[in-house]
């Protein structure tokens, strides 16, 4: 999310593990993405995979309602931001 994604990404964006086990179970989302690999008209058509439109869902997946990083994170010393 919000990220820059260099030209080294194929357009796909994702390739199968070993074979298409996990298909029907993932979720990869893009919110926001820049850059030349940001394009993400060829990417994969898997049913778990989604470009996401709306900032609401997008906070969903940043630090503080994912993994509850607000708990944990600042004794880490790295550098983050809790939302969008």
């Amino acid at each position: 999310m919000r990220s820059y994604i260099d030209d080294s990404v194929d357009p796909a964006g994702w390739l199968e593990w070993n074979g298409t086990f996990a298909l029907s179970t993932l979720y990869y989302g893009e919110y926001l993405n820049r850059g030349p690999g940001s394009n993400t008209s060829a990417r994969v058509t898997w049913p778990g995979y989604r470009v996401i439109n709306s900032s609401t869902e997008a906070t969903q997946f940043t630090i503080e309602p994912f993994i509850q990083g607000n708990e944990w994170l600042n004794s880490s010393n790295i550098p983050f931001a809790l939302g969008l």
